[in-house]
């Protein structure tokens, strides 16, 4: 099984780097806070995607954009990562992709996103992020 890494840089108004490792492939995503705030769309994503419902998160990237997929398939996770010239859905192409468990995949995710709230980000570099699903994400991955 490919593990998933996430790394960020703390972000500065408004824009967070990422890299997004899967196995040996890496991505670096600059990703803005304008017009939908991609962190708290990733806890929710996982919150969804822990419950068994497909979901996404949209990295604006202005105009590009990335969309991360979550789609559940019996007890796995179907994970993949898009490309989108313009952030024109109709135009994403697949960078990279894994399908493992609940917990291989979404682990990984929730672990970042509990390293993110650590650091208590605030305006004007990064807006608010409600966590409090997380809790849920974390018993339904049996944790």
């Amino acid at each position: 099984m490919q593990r998933i890494r996430i790394q960020h840089t703390p972000p500065s108004h408004g824009w967070v780097s990422l890299r997004l490792s899967v196995g040996d492939q890496s991505v670096a995503i600059d990703a803005s806070d304008v017009p939908n705030n991609p962190i708290q769309d990733l806890v929710d994503a996982i919150d969804l995607v822990a419950c068994g419902v497909h979901s996404q998160v949209w990295w604006h990237l202005e105009p590009d954009g990335y969309f991360m997929r979550f789609e559940p398939i019996g007890n796995d996770v179907l994970f993949r990562l898009d490309f989108a010239p313009r952030s024109e859905r109709r135009l994403a192409e697949p960078v990279l992709s894994l399908r493992g468990s609940r917990a291989e995949v979404l682990l990984p995710f929730f672990r970042f996103l509990r390293e993110f709230q650590s650091h208590a980000y605030r305006e004007p570099h990064w807006p608010e992020v409600h966590y409090e699903r997380l809790f849920a994400v974390k018993a339904q991955l049996g944790g």
